[in-house]
């Protein structure tokens, strides 16, 4: 948690605002599907290389789905990493800060399964944004997750 709390503070108001700027973007893009930010195939049916990348991400990618579309960015830390947890609880208040007044929230419920699992979902008009944090023992990795998702085009 020193960690990102040294980082929020050593980037100041700019990294903050470019982090809103984003968002702003992905939600605008997904009223398109995220069509401007798709790139090209990568492996699975539906998925995108992202031509747009949060500061940081391990990776980023579209999904094109014919009703939802999702843009995701991931962060892979070590097992259990504390800076895993503050990077959490970083973009949970980056987000807050961002769109938290115009959104309805929601924190997730627990799933079933032994390794620890939390997010926090925030609906808007246009879209639907979600930060997590995911502990997979099995891959030795801790994530966390910034995910954008089109609402349905039914």
């Amino acid at each position: 948690m020193t960690w990102v709390l040294a980082f929020l503070t050593t980037t100041g108001v700019a990294q903050a605002q470019d982090f809103c700027t984003d968002l702003q973007v992905l939600m605008d893009q997904s009223r398109a599907q995220f069509a401007e930010i798709a790139g090209k195939p990568s492996g699975n049916a539906g998925d995108h290389e992202a031509t747009l990348t949060l500061t940081g991400a391990s990776y980023c990618t579209v999904t094109k789905k014919s009703k939802r579309s999702t843009y995701l960015c991931g962060w892979e830390f070590p097992h259990r990493a504390e800076h895993a947890y503050g990077t959490f609880d970083g973009f949970v208040r980056k987000v807050d800060d961002c769109i938290g007044r115009q959104a309805t929230v929601h924190s997730d419920q627990s799933v079933n399964h032994p390794d620890y699992y939390a997010s926090r979902r925030y609906e808007m008009e246009q879209a639907e944004v979600s930060v997590s944090v995911k502990d997979k023992g099995a891959l030795g990795s801790t994530f966390v997750f910034v995910r954008v998702q089109s609402k349905s085009s039914n």
